[in-house]
């Protein structure tokens, strides 16, 4: 047995003794690379796609006007200017309730705008958001 053991030397003796060969070592090296390049290119595509929105909106400043309404400023940025985009805004009151909305309409033909609109509302308002824009 001494003398077995000193013919194979370390990784040798191993190998043979728990049965592992040098071909299936390397067996998985193809499969990572393929499934490397295919995940970091679908992790670069939904980066770049997602980080560059078709319409970002900022909420500047709102400013209670009144008892009854809201007066809004707010920035779009829009990719195509080739067709009109409209945003749906609220205002709310203390329990959060939603107590005025309005729509407003965003001509084609520019790229970033800075508006000023004002919510009519049934109630007075604390707060106020932009909801969505399409």
């Amino acid at each position: 047995m001494l003398t077995r053991m000193n013919d194979l030397a370390g990784e040798d003796y191993l190998s043979q003794r728990y049965g592992r060969s040098q071909k299936s070592r390397r067996r998985w090296i193809a499969p990572a690379i393929g499934l490397l390049l295919a995940g970091g290119s679908w992790l670069t595509w939904s980066a770049l796609h997602y980080s560059n929105p078709e319409i970002r909106t900022e909420l500047i400043s709102f400013s209670v006007a009144s008892p009854r309404e809201v007066s809004l400023r707010y920035s779009i940025s829009v990719r195509s200017a080739k067709r009109t985009h409209s945003c749906t805004f609220t205002a709310s009151d203390l329990q959060a309730n939603i107590v005025g909305q309005v729509t407003d309409t965003i001509p084609a033909g520019g790229h970033n705008y800075t508006r000023t609109i004002v919510i009519p509302t049934r109630v007075q308002a604390v707060s106020a958001a932009i909801t969505h824009c399409l």
